[in-house]
C-alpha cells in the first residue's frame, strides 16, 4: 500500500498484492474507487483531473531499485486522457545511521 498526499489539493492511496519474495509490484489507485482511490480538491477536478495512478517498482540483485510511475489526467480543454509518466532507478550510497535519540536510549 502506498498513500500520497500533494500539498496542491490531492490525496491517493494506491494498493497491490505482491509474495514475500517478489521482485516487483505494481500499486494502483483509480478516480472514484472508495478502497484505494484519488480524491481531488475542486479545481484540480475541473482543471487537470486525476483518473488514474500506478506505479510498479523493480527490485534489482543489485541492491537498487526502479520504479515507472503512470499517472493519467484529464486536461481541461483536451479531449483525449494526457499521460504523465516519471521513472527513476535508486541506488544505496551508505549503510543506516540511527537516529541519535535512539542511541543513547541503547
Amino acid at each position: 500500500m502506498q498513500t500520497l498526499s500533494i500539498p496542491r489539493g490531492q490525496v491517493a492511496i494506491a494498493a497491490g498484492h505482491a509474495a514475500a519474495d517478489a521482485t516487483e509490484l505494481v500499486l494502483r489507485a483509480r478516480r472514484g474507487d472508495t478502497g484505494y482511490g484519488i480524491c481531488s480538491t475542486a479545481f484540480l477536478e475541473y482543471a487537470f483531473r486525476t483518473d488514474s495512478y500506478r506505479i510498479q517498482v523493480v527490485f534489482d540483485a543489485d541492491g537498487s531499485w526502479s520504479y515507472v510511475l503512470d499517472t493519467v489526467l484529464m486536461v481541461h480543454g483536451r479531449s483525449e486522457p494526457f499521460l504523465h509518466q516519471d521513472r527513476n532507478t535508486l541506488f544505496k550510497v551508505a549503510e543506516p545511521t540511527p537516529n541519535p535519540l535512539v542511541q543513547l536510549e541503547r
